[in-house]
């Protein structure tokens, strides 16, 4: 009897065992698993933004050696332009303020009446673009031909590029977005609940600060899952909309309804 006692006993203690460390194995896991999501976000979105801020200055030089001056949504002119194209600087070769330079230059006109006064100087654009604070290009050949993929997508996802032209009476000016969805370089596999619960946040933040319509009503109703999977999409912006859907949410800088190329949300937020 004894025995039987004993055996049980230890079975009772041992199955406790088990269930207790299941139970902390299940807590550990609950509290461990947000803290590890945000680490793999806040490493992966750096790494994206760390990328933009290359592509932010090339498509930008792009645009100022473009006797249009506008911008390209073609990621095989902009490699083309990263590995092979040149840049021109201009500068006074006489300071023309100069008193002392005056006659100088007034003799160079006498001689050859389309003489100008400057100097041109051609630069090769990843000799200007990509450098360093020592002037020495940061990034290999191979890299500049990979500029155009969102990490963590095995070279498979291209950053989203789309342009429009902004007019406001007299003022015209070309304007670009560049994006990087969430849902292309976040594991959202092995997070599934953490992702989807920071695409909430950030769409329930989005919509309450927008000015209030009656989309966004009808927006904050259906929540984000029936407006990501409507067949008919929210459509987000007056004069260039974007479709509110699983890629809405990024790392973007730009924006086609905004005059200016400085906007971007670098914390992730879909501008």
């Amino acid at each position: 009897m004894k025995n039987s006692r004993s055996i049980l006993v230890t079975i009772l203690t041992v199955v406790l065992l088990v269930v207790v460390g299941a139970i902390l194995y299940w807590v550990i896991t609950i509290v461990s698993t947000p803290i590890k999501f945000e680490n793999h976000f806040e490493d992966r979105t750096a790494m994206v933004i760390e990328k933009e801020q290359h592509i932010i200055k090339l498509v930008q030089a792009y645009r100022d050696q473009n006797p249009k001056k506008e911008f390209t949504t073609s990621w095989d002119e902009l490699t083309d332009f990263a590995l092979n194209g040149t840049m021109e600087y201009r500068s006074q070769i006489y300071d023309e303020n100069n008193l002392e330079n005056a006659a100088i230059i007034e003799e160079l006109r006498k001689q050859d009446k389309n003489w100008k006064n400057e100097r041109v100087v051609k630069v090769a654009v990843r000799d200007t673009v990509f450098d360093d604070i020592y002037g020495k290009c940061r990034l290999t050949e191979d890299e500049m031909k990979h500029l155009r993929y969102i990490p963590f997508t095995h070279n498979q996802e291209e950053f989203q590029l789309d342009t429009a032209t902004y007019v406001s009476g007299a003022y015209r000016t070309h304007l670009i977005r560049c994006h990087a969805p969430y849902v292309k370089f976040i594991d959202h596999e092995t997070y599934n609940v953490e992702f989807w619960n920071l695409l909430d946040e950030q769409f329930v933040y989005f919509i309450n600060h927008q000015e209030a319509s009656e989309d966004m009503k009808k927006m904050k109703a259906d929540g984000i899952k029936k407006a990501f999977t409507k067949e008919e999409k929210y459509m987000i912006g007056n004069s260039h909309p974007i479709p509110m859907d699983e890629q809405f949410f990024g790392v973007t800088f730009g924006s086609l309804e905004e005059p200016t190329n400085e906007t971007g949300n670098w914390g992730g937020s879909a501008k």
